[in-house]
């Protein structure tokens, strides 16, 4: 059944809850806590912590299973395991699965946990609170993604017994849903996970619901087959909840031109190590972040998606037009074999590898395949500095790249020196309080403005070099935008020795006359 004339505007981002992360002695950071927007930025000086915090929110997420209003953990193997044995077997009777399927045609109803039955939301409970999982889980995830032996490597100042603090909090309309506690020591993990009794499972006639929509075409479906023999616990869940809360997360890390003009020989050289002869040449294997090989991997792995529904599809197109002058290609050169990327300048029939592209180009191609790959609306997609390699004028071209990715229903996290990207990140969020106040529209192709409310820029420092560093929000401001208190101090500074030495100049070639 065709459901697209479902579906919310395209410049309309998904309704997703609130999420709050804090953490405490991690890495450089003394002390964060950062709520998580449609656009949240990460801005400060280096070594203070925001790739750290960057990477926290990719690993979490993994997880976790996204920060949805259904948590994660309960998709895929770990609920059928839970609902496998006698739970397979048990049904939902013909009176309650009725029920069920009545609800999303119910005036005001919603789906909420309290309507599942019994056994299914014990699942529920136990996947989400199970402490065992979700130490195992973050013990993993770390080790992995940041690359260390133990998680507690990432605690500040270990040497002094510190432990490490990790929470996160997921509400809707000021009302709980779900959250995570942690602590991370040299003694290992603990953790807890808190889940809210009257936990809304789908909105009452929520439009972007995918589920909702879900639900609607399965009753339908479903409802002539209830007859007496009702229907399969574990159906249901396959049916609807595996699939219905589908979101991913994708990590863009830095030095993405090196990566991109090399990936093919690292690749050749990891399959030769892989073999038993190659094991033999090396005593000991060097090893990648989970980013970095999480990234590598959707490279060798890469397939461009060419269903007709692609949303991201003009956005990489515009940034290969705008910015880029050109397009990015994949080709494999043998079938089977890893692919490889081309850049075609425009005008031009020419191929050109990216290792004798510009830095630009190579820089941009993996946001330009992601697009038209495996990024979809609800996903998260995290890039470390994206203006690097561009040119001012591109730098502020990428500002608006950023900001259609959010109209389109993407969760954007980058990480920023820039104060060409802030600048006009400013002016986006202008053009969104101009619209909002009933004034004309300012976009120049895809839409672009920023509602004030869709935008975190966050600020990592270090009160003294020896100290860890602590975050907070920068308020934007309507006149003057979105700027770092070092970004001023930085133009002051530049524009008084500009001034001290223009004095001198002076001063000099007065003395030197006759």
């Amino acid at each position: 059944m065709d459901t697209r004339g479902d579906r919310p505007a395209a410049d309309t981002p998904p309704t997703v809850p609130d999420v709050r992360i804090e953490a405490t002695n991690f890495g450089p950071i003394k002390r964060a806590a950062v709520d998580l927007r449609p656009l949240t930025v990460f801005v400060g000086p280096s070594n203070t912590g925001k790739t750290y915090f960057a990477v926290l929110i990719y690993a979490l997420y993994r997880v976790l299973g996204g920060f949805r209003r259904l948590p994660g953990p309960l998709q895929g193997e770990a609920l059928r395991r839970a609902l496998g044995g006698p739970a397979a077997a048990e049904v939902l009777g013909r009176e309650e699965l009725l029920d069920l399927l009545d609800k999303p045609d119910a005036d005001g109803a919603s789906y909420r946990l309290s309507d599942l039955p019994d056994r299914a939301r014990e699942a529920i409970r136990v996947l989400l609170l199970n402490p065992e999982t979700l130490q195992a889980g973050l013990e993993r995830e770390f080790r992995r993604c940041f690359d260390v032996e133990s998680a507690s490597d990432l605690v500040r100042l270990p040497g002094r017994q510190r432990e490490m603090g990790i929470s996160l909090a997921v509400r809707e309309k000021d009302r709980n849903l779900w959250g995570l506690g942690a602590a991370i020591s040299a003694s290992g993990v603990t953790a807890a996970g808190r889940l809210e009794d009257d936990l809304v499972l789908v909105p009452a006639g929520d439009p972007e619901s995918t589920l909702d929509r879900r639900l609607r075409i399965w009753s339908r479906q479903r409802r002539a087959d209830a007859g007496n023999r009702g229907y399969p616990i574990e159906a249901f869940f396959k049916e609807l909840f595996f699939t219905a809360f589908r979101a991913d997360v994708y990590y863009l890390p830095a030095a993405r031109s090196g990566i991109m003009q090399s990936h093919r020989a690292i690749a050749s050289s990891l399959v030769a190590r892989s073999t038993r002869g190659g094991l033999e040449h090396f005593s000991e294997l060097p090893t990648f972040s989970g980013v970095m090989a999480d990234f590598m991997e959707r490279l060798i792995l890469y397939e461009e998606d060419e269903s007709d529904e692609r949303s991201m599809s003009e956005l990489a197109a515009r940034l290969e037009q705008e910015t880029l002058a050109g397009r990015i290609r994949s080709r494999r050169p043998t079938p089977g074999g890893y692919p490889e990327f081309v850049y075609r300048p425009q005008g031009t029939k020419q191929d050109v590898r990216l290792s004798r592209a510009s830095s630009m180009v190579s820089e941009l191609a993996p946001v330009v395949l992601f697009l038209r790959g495996p990024v979809r609306r609800g996903d998260t997609l995290v890039i470390e500095e994206p203006e690097a390699h561009l040119h001012p004028a591109a730098q502020t071209r990428m500002a608006v790249a950023l900001a259609r990715l959010v109209r389109a229903g993407v969760r954007v996290v980058v990480t920023t020196h820039s104060d060409w990207l802030l600048k006009e990140i400013g002016n986006l969020m202008r053009a969104g309080e101009l619209q909002e106040a009933g004034g004309p529209a300012v976009d120049d192709g895809p839409p672009s403005a920023l509602r004030r409310r869709e935008v975190g820029i966050w600020l990592f420092n270090k009160a003294r070099p020896a100290s860890g560093s602590t975050v907070e929000e920068i308020p934007f401001d309507s006149i003057e935008g979105v700027e770092p208190p070092d970004y001023e101090d930085v133009a002051e500074a530049l524009y008084n020795r500009s001034a001290d030495l223009q004095n001198q100049l002076e001063d000099a070639a007065k003395g030197g006359g006759p």
